[in-house]
């Protein structure tokens, strides 16, 4: 307690890869991707989340297959070029790798120069490969697939039509409405905390210099990404140099990096009509995603009782991410401190089990 307290802030997971948090739903993830894992100097395996062959191979198609890579021999690197051809596709994807000599003949460097197709792990093959395979039952209608704006007007639609009766009131409970809109029409949405202020000294819900703010994501398939919906204010948010909708850390990184004025407000809902200023942008500096909470109560108690500031089930996203905020962090420290403690208490046991015994030992006079 006096650990947390001194710490003075709650902390959560640091964002460092954008997938985390940007990969698409489930019932839209049809995107193909691979993985790739050294087996031998000479071998590459290759996992597929489709099934595939390598061209020039002699095998059927799979979600499983090996190649070999070669070396350089008297120039200084050397490009193997690998083409797959998946199932679903007519023609080939392609993977560049180039193998580099070193100072050390007996090292080489390895770089993938180039691939058409998503690289989703190195090295890290899957423990279950069912869970990295795509099932076709599991994704939505191809035409929702390909575009899904249809369903997305729908929800705009249903909310202005029936925004007297909605019971609009703060932003909280607007997203909350907003969502179960999405939810009744198919349409993927989740809702993300924002807050501005002073990240240096606070917490995520601590309402010191600018307050918290709620907005919503959705995801479109037409442009195959997440993009912010501001239901409380009434729009989403485009890029004025582009045709596409920008997410919540894209809208953070604008602020960050002074560019409000590339940003295009469009009016969609019937709540507030009029443009917001660059204060309002102030709210993206901290971006809060939330992940299901475990499902082992105990597992849940026992990360409240000892590690009570880390919420492990928060994503935070800033671009002056400070320390204080920093879950692993918090919790490396603390694990530190705990370890030191049991150091401590078995030492000053074994100090007075060595007294005891010495005193039984020493002889009378």
């Amino acid at each position: 307690m006096i650990f947390d307290k001194f710490w003075g802030s709650s902390t959560s997971i640091p964002i460092v890869n954008l997938n985390e948090i940007y990969s698409p739903p489930i019932q839209y993830e049809n995107l193909t991707g691979i993985k790739l894992k050294m087996t031998a100097k000479d071998l590459i395996a290759i996992e597929g989340n489709k099934k595939f062959r390598i061209l020039d191979g002699s095998k059927s198609f799979d979600y499983y297959d090996t190649v070999k890579v070669y070396y350089p021999d008297t120039e200084f690197e050397r490009t193997n070029v690998i083409f797959l051809l998946f199932e679903e596709k007519t023609t080939p994807d392609s993977i560049y790798i180039v193998m580099a000599k070193s100072e050390n003949k007996d090292i080489y460097y390895k770089q993938i120069f180039y691939s058409s197709i998503i690289v989703k792990d190195l090295n890290d093959f899957s423990n279950d490969p069912e869970q990295f395979r795509i099932d076709p039952d599991n994704l939505v209608s191809q035409n929702l697939l390909n575009d899904n704006d249809s369903l997305i007007q729908m929800v705009f639609d249903y909310f202005n039509n029936n925004i007297e009766s909605l019971g609009i009131a703060e932003c909280g409970t607007n997203c909350n409405i907003f969502q179960k809109i999405c939810n009744n029409f198919g349409v993927p949405c989740r809702i993300i905390n924002l807050q501005g202020g002073d990240n240096d000294e606070v917490g995520n819900y601590d309402n010191i210099g600018y307050p918290l703010h709620v907005i919503c994501e959705i995801y479109s398939s037409k442009h195959k990404k997440w993009y912010a919906v501001d239901p409380s204010f009434g729009f989403r948010f485009k890029e004025k140099s582009f045709n596409y909708y920008l997410n919540a850390v894209e809208i953070s990184n604008k602020h960050t990096f002074h560019t409000e004025e590339e940003i295009i407000q469009d009016s969609i809902l019937l709540t507030k009509r009029s443009l917001v200023g660059k204060d309002y942008f102030k709210y993206y500096e901290n971006v809060v995603f939330s992940k299901p909470e475990w499902k082992n109560r105990f597992l849940k108690k026992a990360v409240k009782i000892f590690y009570g500031n880390f919420n492990y089930y928060l994503y935070l996203f800033s671009n002056n991410f400070p320390a204080v905020k920093n879950g692993f962090y918090y919790v490396g420290i603390k694990s530190f401190m705990y370890f030191f403690i049991f150091i401590l208490y078995i030492n000053s046991v074994l100090f007075l089990l060595m007294q005891r015994l010495f005193l039984v030992k020493k002889p009378k006079h």
